[in-house]
């Protein structure tokens, strides 16, 4: 009996071991084989998470190898925990970016069946919203989807088995010498660092974010009161999710700490691996105004073409005008008798009964046989050219 019981106790507290092995650990940069990987998530050379690159329309993940226990099986209750990291989102435009990036807990390492782009790599159409997901994550949303009410395409959300936020706002950091939030774009290129501490006896999550260079803010950017003891499971995976759409971006970890009732280590900045130079980013608006731009005058060209010979046609066909070659004389009209005396006009001003009243003789003389013609008005000594609105068919 002793025995059985002593190799029960010796059981227990290997399990014990196993349970607590990983529920603290800090990561200044990465190595390959630390991570578990999928989609187009790598390590580079240097040691940053890089969780996308210049795919378009694709996913990464990244998770930590082994699944940590979040739940106090006394009582079912979630323990505390804190999360620290510090990302970057480089984008070949300065002012667009893909969709963003968001730090998870998930019941799978990886998440099967994710789709890319708005989705950010968590949710597909149709388990968005499924509360059986168990899924928990802070997003870091560059993209304005009306389909998730998003606050706008610079925010941090809370999310919970689906994208729309229990909790949202505009990304910004708390400044002690103004007392007040200052504005920050996470799509910027610059490294930030982001604070995630969750108290299990309060039931009260923060989330707080700052540029790399400013320590953590008194005042945490978002503050929400949830019970996650009902959303997550007793064993999770704790990681990353990005995507991208149709803008090519890079979305990067630099560092990583985490720990399980108590607060996550401070990462030590200085040993961070470096992003990579910026290269020279194209301006993504004077291409959107000329291409445009060159669609309009296009479309505008072709419906005027359209407009002109359908008119010249009609009045062909009503006989307004008379037809006549190269080798004939040109017409001459009475002016205020003449069929096109309506739409006789002089740069833009339609011709008055009283303006043409000492006019005795109209010729009507082609420019070309393709465009407007001159109206030649015989006013005694003096000549003058008029163009008529409407041309001559050749």
């Amino acid at each position: 009996m002793e025995l059985k019981l002593s190799l029960l106790l010796v059981i227990c507290l290997l399990t014990g071991i196993t349970a607590t092995k990983y529920d603290a650990f800090t990561c200044n940069g990465f190595q390959r084989g630390e991570l578990y990987l999928d989609g187009i998530a790598e390590i580079t050379p240097n040691g940053l998470l890089r969780l996308t690159n210049t795919t378009k329309i694709h996913q990464g993940h990244a998770f930590h190898q082994e699944p940590l226990h979040f739940k106090n099986i006394s009582d079912g209750n979630v323990y505390s925990f804190s999360a620290c990291f510090v990302f970057a989102i480089l984008s070949e435009y300065p002012d667009f970016s893909a969709h963003g990036l968001a730090f998870v807990l998930s019941p799978t390492k990886g998440l099967p069946g994710a789709l890319p782009s708005q989705y950010l790599g968590l949710f597909n159409a149709i388990n968005n919203g499924n509360t059986s997901g168990h899924v928990f994550a802070v997003e870091l949303d560059t993209i304005f989807s009306t389909e998730f009410g998003d606050v706008d395409d610079n925010h941090v959300g809370i999310d919970v088995n689906g994208l729309h936020s229990i909790d949202a706002a505009p990304a910004s950091y708390f400044v002690e010498e103004i007392g007040k939030f200052k504005n920050l774009s996470l799509k910027s290129g610059e490294p930030m660092q982001v604070w995630i501490d969750y108290s299990s006896p309060e039931k009260k999550l923060n989330v707080t974010i700052s540029p790399i260079c400013v320590p953590k803010p008194s005042h945490p950017l978002l503050s929400s009161f949830i019970d996650l003891s009902s959303v997550l499971l007793d064993t999770m995976y704790i990681g990353f999710s990005s995507a991208t759409g149709s803008i090519l971006t890079s979305h990067y970890v630099l560092g990583w700490s985490f720990k399980m009732n108590g607060q996550a280590a401070a990462l030590n900045l200085s040993s961070l691996p470096s992003l990579p130079l910026k290269k020279h980013r194209r301006k993504l608006t004077p291409l959107i105004i000329w291409l445009s731009l060159g669609v309009v005058v296009f479309i505008a060209i072709t419906a005027c073409c359209i407009a002109y010979i359908t008119r010249r046609k009609a009045r062909y066909a009503e006989g307004l005008l008379p037809s006549f070659s190269r080798s004939s004389e040109p017409p001459t009209y009475d002016l205020l008798t003449a069929p096109f005396f309506d739409r006789a006009e002089n740069h833009g001003q339609k011709l008055s009964e009283e303006e043409c009243s000492d006019a005795t003789l109209v010729y009507c003389i082609p420019l070309s046989y393709a465009d407007e013609h001159i109206l030649v008005i015989l006013t005694g000594a003096i000549t003058s050219m008029l163009l008529i609105g409407e041309a001559y068919p050749p």
